[in-house]
C-alpha cells in the first residue's frame, strides 16, 4: 500500500468516526463489504490493471464504524456515509471536475500527491476512489477506467 493510500484511509476513517452523539442523529445506511462488491477479475478489466494488480490479493478495511475500503494494487475503494462537507471541501482544494452521467453526483480530484480521487455521492453514501497515476501519466489518463469502476459500483451501492 502506498503511503498516499494510507494517507487517504486515514482520512476516511477519520471522517466515518464521528462522537456518540453525532451518530445518534443519523441514520446511516448499512455497512457494506467493498471487496464483496465486484470481482477482482471485473474490477482489473474496469481500470487496466497490470501484473502487480494480480499480485496482491484485495484487502478489506473497516473505516470507523459505518464505514469500509478495499485496497486493490494501484486503486482504493471506500464507501462511507455521505456527508456533504466532504465534497464542499474537496471543492475548495480546487482542481476538480464534475463528472456527469454517475451517480447522483460526482466530482474528480486531481491530487498533485499522484493520484487521482473519483468522489460519488449514491444515495446516503459516499463512494470514493482512489487511483495512483503511474510515472509518466496524468490523472487524465486513469480517468475513463476510474470512471467506468465507479458507475459498475453504484448500481451495487443503491
Amino acid at each position: 500500500m502506498t503511503q498516499v493510500m494510507r494517507g487517504a484511509i486515514a482520512a476516511a476513517a477519520a471522517v466515518c468516526m464521528w462522537g456518540p452523539q453525532v451518530l445518534a442523529a443519523q441514520s446511516w445506511p448499512p455497512v457494506v463489504k467493498v471487496c464483496g462488491l465486484l470481482p477482482k477479475d471485473e474490477v482489473k478489466k474496469l481500470i487496466g490493471g497490470n501484473q502487480v494488480f494480480d499480485m496482491r490479493a484485495p484487502e478489506e478495511e473497516a473505516l470507523g464504524t459505518y464505514g469500509s475500503s478495499c485496497n486493490y494494487a494501484g486503486a482504493l475503494i471506500q464507501v462511507i456515509p455521505y456527508r456533504p462537507s466532504i465534497i464542499d471541501a474537496a471543492k475548495k482544494r480546487g482542481r476538480l471536475e464534475a463528472v456527469a452521467g454517475v451517480g447522483d453526483e460526482a466530482c474528480l480530484y486531481d491530487n498533485p500527491a499522484g493520484y487521482g480521487e473519483l468522489y460519488v455521492k449514491v444515495d446516503r453514501r459516499l463512494l470514493i476512489l482512489h487511483r495512483d497515476v503511474p510515472l509518466g501519466k496524468t490523472v487524465a489518463d486513469v480517468r475513463p477506467g476510474t470512471i467506468a469502476l465507479a458507475k459498475a459500483l453504484v448500481p451495487k451501492l443503491r
